[in-house]
């Protein structure tokens, strides 16, 4: 007579309903915390440039493509023409984020690496700058969302993020980053550009790396700055620390710099700064 069995249960770490319940909330925020910390040391990232912007560009030559396919269709195009002014700073953000990786190649500092939110529109344009220089070096950090099903093209795949919570994501955006350049966007924008300059206010980011507001007539009126300080909500020193331009050279230029002394100061890298006794890293 053969042996009855009892049941044989899943383990409780391979069960799928259990790992996608409420109960295990946190596991999963975990999860998104460590893989990606063990997957940027697997791949020797220890610094980023953060880029910032609308989904919603498109360079030039897209964007005359799209509109002539939706007049062609007959589609209403009004939502797309409005959207023509960041043809320009599109095409600009992957200008700066090619000069950007060509410092950092030249430089030998490839354990520094430039980062966005792997989506289209701004993001895109960065990640596009970088791949046509250092293909390696190109990050996307994206959410699950229902209209974005993958990340762009030019996002390195070994260094591609999907993410399902927004905090542990902002997490890992900034806790690396030694600069900041954010292209002109809408609310997800806004509310990542104001956590970070909220971070630097109360000190929680212990480095004033700088924060580049590409495209000056957008940043001077969606946010009136100069009013929040007459109204003692900010002080002049919150407004004097971003650096609004057109100019992407003048923005390299304040970047570099920046990367330059963070490096010299042993502050962003942990293993630079590791090497040199009473010298402590960036904490965020």
């Amino acid at each position: 007579m053969s042996a009855i069995l009892g049941p044989k249960p899943t383990k409780s770490y391979k069960s799928v309903n259990f790992l996608s319940s409420r109960a295990a909330r946190s596991i999963r925020i975990q999860c998104e915390l460590q893989e990606a910390e063990q997957r940027l040391q697997q791949h020797g990232v220890e610094g980023t440039l953060l880029f910032f912007g609308s989904a919603r560009s498109n360079s030039r030559a897209e964007y005359e493509r799209k509109l002539t396919e939706m007049k062609a269709k007959g589609e209403d195009t009004t939502r797309m023409e409005k959207t023509a002014w960041m043809c320009d700073v599109h095409e600009k953000v992957t200008c700066l984020a090619s000069k950007l990786a060509k410092f950092l190649t030249s430089s030998d500092l490839t354990n520094i690496a430039i980062l966005t939110g792997g989506g289209p529109g701004m993001m895109e344009a960065a990640n596009e700058g970088v791949h046509g220089v250092a293909p390696d070096l190109s990050i996307g950090m994206g959410i699950s969302l229902p209209f974005e099903p993958s990340l762009n093209p030019f996002v390195n795949p070994d260094l591609a993020f999907e993410f399902h919570y927004f905090f542990t994501r902002k997490f890992w955006m900034v806790l690396q980053a030694m600069a900041l350049i954010v292209a002109p966007g809408g609310v997800g924008t806004m509310d990542e550009l104001f956590e970070v300059m909220t971070l630097q206010q109360c000190g929680k980011i212990k480095v004033k790396f700088p924060i580049i507001l590409l495209g000056k007539d957008y940043w001077e009126k969606v946010v009136n700055w100069q009013f929040m300080v007459e109204c003692g909500t900010i002080s002049q020193s919150d407004v004097d620390a971003l650096f609004i331009t057109d100019d992407i050279d003048a923005a390299y230029e304040r970047i570099i710099e920046s990367v330059k002394g963070q490096l010299k100061q042993g502050i962003g890298l942990s293993s630079r700064s590791s090497k040199k006794a009473g010298q402590s890293t960036k904490a965020h």
